[in-house]
Formats: structure tokens, C-alpha cells, sequence
């Protein structure tokens, strides 16, 4: 539980990102692509046994305890954190990329948090009815604020089903092919996108 909450506020930094992006969407988007970048060349290189100095030690140590035990690609679900909110800010008008983002900073935080603490029902894999309907009900709330209580509600049905496809794929999920840090911004602006309107 303490790894998984280490790991969630590192999610919650993606709120600087979302305030950057508003403020200078060039400036944020070099960023988080600065970052993605170095996410996916620092999990490759950090996966090699060498030997290493004291610092670089001290910084494995301190980044192992940020990722989940059972992947084989550790920072690879990082890179699509960050890169997840880059490219929605890059493709969908700011408010849709806004939402999208915060569906995927503060609802997949605190689905995952309440499903560890709380989770008695199991829903698919990892998932408990609880986690997800709390996602579901925080994603209604941010969507339905920011555009329409209609879009919110067709958004966060779906934004819910992408949290879950991951599941349905373990072995895709386990090599980080599926990463539910992209499919929840991308499926999320996609209906909001559409559905905006009505």
C-alpha cells in the first residue's frame, strides 16, 4: 500500500503539467515529451546489470520503489503517463485535453488507492467494483463540471471500460503494450470530443 501511494503521488504531479500546459501549451508540451523521452531510454538503461556509482544506486533505489513489482519494463508505465497528457494536449482543444488529463491524474489515483483500501469485490484482475466506481463517479464529477452533465456521463463510461481493458489482456498489460495511462486520456478526449456539443 505505501509503494502504491508513493507511486499514485507521483501521479498527482501531472497537475503541474496540466497547469504549465494552460499557462504555454508549447512550453508544457516540450516538457512532458522531454520527459517521456527520458522515461523510455532511462527503463531500458536501468535494466542493464552493471556497476554502477553511489548516486546512480541511490536513484535505482529510490525508483524501484516507484513502480509495480509485477512488470517486467519498470518507468515504461511513466513514459505513458506523461506522454499520454502530452498528446492529449497536442491533438484535442485544451478544455477536452484538460479534462482528459484530469480524469487520468486524479480519478485513476484515487480509484486505485480506494480499491486498495477498500476493495472487497473483485471486477476483473486487479479491479474491485469499488475502485472503479470510484473512478467512474470522480470522472462524472470533472467532465460534467468543465463541458455537460451528457458528455460527462458518456465520457466517464467509457473513460471507466478503458481503465479496465488492460485487464483483459495480462499479458499485454504485463510487457506494457496496453498501458491504461494512454487509453484513459486518448478514449476520454475521443467521446468528449464528440460528444461536447449535446
Amino acid at each position: 500500500m505505501r509503494r502504491e501511494m508513493l507511486r499514485q503521488a507521483v501521479h498527482l504531479s501531472g497537475f503541474v503539467f496540466v497547469f504549465i500546459l494552460f499557462a504555454s501549451r508549447a512550453m508544457g508540451l516540450f516538457l512532458l515529451f522531454s520527459l517521456s523521452a527520458f522515461m523510455l531510454l532511462y527503463q531500458e538503461h536501468i535494466k542493464k546489470p552493471k556497476k554502477t556509482n553511489r548516486l546512480e544506486k541511490l536513484i535505482r533505489h529510490v525508483a524501484f520503489k516507484l513502480v509495480r513489482k509485477d512488470t517486467n519494463k519498470p518507468f515504461l508505465g511513466a513514459f505513458w503517463f506523461y506522454f499520454g497528457i502530452g498528446f492529449s494536449f497536442l491533438v484535442f482543444p485544451i478544455k477536452i485535453a484538460m479534462v482528459s488529463s484530469l480524469i487520468l491524474i486524479l480519478s485513476d489515483s484515487l480509484s486505485t488507492l480506494i480499491g486498495l483500501r477498500f476493495g472487497s469485490h473483485k471486477l476483473f484482475g486487479s479491479k474491485t467494483i469499488e475502485g472503479s466506481f470510484v473512478f467512474f463517479l470522480s470522472s462524472l464529477i470533472i467532465s460534467s463540471y468543465i463541458i455537460n452533465p451528457v458528455s460527462g456521463l458518456l465520457c466517464s463510461f467509457f473513460a471507466t471500460f478503458a481503465e479496465l481493458v488492460p485487464e483483459f489482456f495480462k499479458n499485454a498489460k504485463h510487457k506494457e503494450i496496453i498501458n491504461d495511462n494512454i487509453l484513459i486520456p486518448l478514449v476520454s478526449g475521443f467521446i468528449l470530443l464528440l460528444t461536447q456539443h449535446l
